[in-house]
């Protein structure tokens, strides 16, 4: 009887260990394949938010927030299908973390959401609880919905900004101006610290941003809008009510990735109007999308073929190669991008053993695309 403790002792101590172990080594890689594989881990996580982000037209930092912070692939496609009913994510997150290890199903029901108006494939990962560490939090600003990635752009602003009437007004240096134009050209882009950077009499480039979208969508000159920030004696959400726009467009449209930099924001909260500044590289192996669930491939490869539209036939072929699916991705993306078919775009794949070989045969500009060569370059490393 007492081995018999002893023994389970044993089993229970040992469980956590093994577990451990078995989250960061596959029992049938060595250090070396599982390292690698964590890192494609990542670049294809970064990847796979562009279909996620693309078929429900959401910013890519929304499914890249959910993923990087823990959320698996089934919880971050459904609490997505949730959204998609017309859901507050911040709520569905909110009720996720308050409900525990509540299936999903039950989270469902809290927020009266009509489970059989799902895509089946979702239904079918509902059964899905948290029983490991609780949900962390996460918000995002603005609660995204679908499509509300046509109302965070903003505008294309002239080459000639600011114009010499606009340096002379408000006493800029070559340094200010320089910094102006280049947090201009991607304002959404440009690390947060940048747009804090001195613009001229208390100004900062992110007044700049500001003033130069409200006058794109009203008939207000930038100079107004500035010259009421002198010395920032003024705060924004002043100035909207003196020249006639509500507040709450500073925090819910095209200047909610901007706004809330200046004005500061509270912790957890994720700006889905701005570009990731960094991304992770490498993520545990459950996040390998090859040790994916049945059930949670089903539900994503829909999303891959959506975003990239791809046709009957080429999702027969696909299916023919046996590619892992990043390598669809890859491969749909490169057919898409070189306006090629996708049958030549697999023949040269077979015949270069690269993906960063395709892009150069082609001149293909990956511009903009930096999930693309991520992935490329750790796909490649494998062969």
């Amino acid at each position: 009887m007492t081995a018999r403790i002893f023994t389970l002792c044993l089993l229970f101590i040992a469980m956590p260990i093994l577990g451990l172990a078995d989250e960061q080594v596959d029992p049938g890689w060595n250090q070396e394949v599982s390292e690698a594989r964590k890192r494609l881990a990542a670049v294809d996580a970064r990847f796979a938010s562009s279909w996620i982000a693309g078929s429900y037209k959401v910013p890519e930092r929304v499914p890249q927030e959910l993923l990087y912070n823990g959320y698996s692939y089934a919880e971050t496609l459904i609490a997505l299908a949730f959204m998609g009913e017309g859901v507050s994510l911040n709520e569905i997150l909110e009720q996720r973390r308050l409900l525990g290890g509540a299936r999903w199903k039950d989270v469902a029901s809290t927020l009266n959401i009509d489970t059989a108006a799902l895509p089946p494939e979702i239904s079918q990962l509902l059964w899905f609880g948290r029983n490991s560490s609780p949900a962390p939090v996460i918000h995002f600003l603005p609660d995204p919905y679908p499509g509300i990635t046509r109302d965070l752009l903003i505008p294309a602003f002239e080459p000639t900004v600011p114009s010499d009437v606009l340096v002379n007004r408000f006493r800029l240096n070559n340094k200010e101006i320089k910094d102006i134009r280049r947090v201009l050209d991607d304002p959404l882009g440009v690390p947060e610290k940048d747009l804090l950077l001195p613009a001229g009499r208390g100004l900062v480039t992110a007044d700049w941003v500001l003033a130069g979208t409200v006058a794109y969508f009203k008939p207000f000159p930038m100079e107004s809008m500035l010259a009421a920030r002198l010395g920032e004696d003024i705060p924004w959400s002043e100035v909207s009510l003196a020249f006639g726009f509500r507040p709450d467009v500073l925090t819910q449209g095209a200047m909610s990735g901007i706004y809330p930099v200046l004005a500061g924001y509270a912790p957890h909260t994720a700006l889905i109007a701005r570009k990731r500044e960094t991304h992770p590289t490498s993520l545990p192996l459950n996040f390998d999308l090859e040790r994916l669930t049945p059930g949670e491939k089903r539900a994503l490869r829909p999303l891959l073929y959506h975003h990239y539209q791809a046709t009957a036939e080429e999702k027969a072929v696909l299916a023919d190669k046996k590619f892992e699916m990043g390598e669809e991705g890859l491969a749909l993306v490169l057919a898409r991008m070189s306006t090629l078919d996708l049958s030549i775009i697999l023949s040269d794949y077979e015949k270069l053993r690269s993906w960063n070989a395709i892009v150069k045969k082609y001149a293909i500009d990956l511009t903009g695309h930096g999930e693309l060569k991520a992935v490329m370059d750790e796909r490649d490393k494998l062969l």
